[in-house]
């Protein structure tokens, strides 16, 4: 029963997200995604194509500019708290990453990080074949 509530524990942390080592980096697109550089004029934009389309009037178009812009102001605490929430949860991750080859003997260990650099290699391979933005690292790195 222990080795299987621990395989459990182990495989939940292995599908679990984010290393906290990343998660200050600064992400930038790759080239191919140049276009999302300046995401700010695209947002102005898109925003004005729709001013036109709905013919608003310069009353509603800066009405709704002030509505965004509050909309933006009452969301920033919350995503600043969903920053400090994913980086607890990635230090649990951690630990728990810890805890686990703490239980490991030499040997698995060793098989451990021939397991992990295996699939570091793979992922990396897969995200530049599909030239997308590299995810964050699996939580055992």
């Amino acid at each position: 029963m222990k080795k299987s509530y621990l395989m459990l524990l182990f495989a939940a942390s292995l599908l679990s997200g984010n290393n906290p080592a990343r998660a200050d980096e600064d992400i930038t697109p790759p080239p191919h995604m140049e276009f999302h550089k300046d995401m700010k004029a695209h947002h102005e934009k898109m925003e004005q194509k729709l001013a036109d389309d709905l013919k608003l009037t310069d009353e509603q178009r800066a009405k709704a500019k002030e509505m965004r812009q509050a909309s933006r102001e009452k969301i920033k605490p919350l995503i600043d708290e969903m920053k400090n929430i994913r980086k607890k949860m990635d230090t649990i991750r951690q630990e728990n990453m810890k805890a686990f080859e703490e239980l490991l003997t030499p040997e698995q260990k060793e098989t451990f990080a021939k397991i992990k650099a295996e699939r570091k290699a793979k992922f990396k391979k897969m995200m530049k074949k599909h030239h997308h933005r590299p995810m964050p690292p699996l939580p055992m790195e």
